[in-house]
């Protein structure tokens, strides 16, 4: 019972009081925190090795398939890809 006192007496001191107040520059603070980045240079020759990188051990790993195989892989591949980058956007713009 004491418990149910403490609680409403908590309960009506917070229904009275103020409601608490953002500083003015609180959104251009949170607008500059939340901003898409841009990748720098090097972030840039990062991601360009590493499509290089992997282009060059998918030829290698396909190497003894046929030609025909490889261009049915490309085929369903790239389009997967495309929806998936597509999809994956979408979800991080909240659209």
């Amino acid at each position: 019972m004491h418990d149910d006192d403490v609680m409403d007496r908590l309960l009506k001191d917070a229904m009275t009081a103020d409601a608490p107040q953002l500083s003015r520059d609180f959104d251009a603070r949170v607008m500059q925190r939340v901003r898409p980045r841009r990748l720098t240079p090097m972030g840039h020759a990062a991601i360009a090795a590493y499509a290089l990188v992997a282009a060059a051990t998918a030829a290698w790993c396909m190497r003894d398939l046929p030609v025909e195989w490889i261009a049915v892989a490309v085929a369903i591949s790239v389009p997967v890809a495309a929806a998936a980058s597509a999809y994956g956007r979408r979800l991080a713009v909240g659209d």
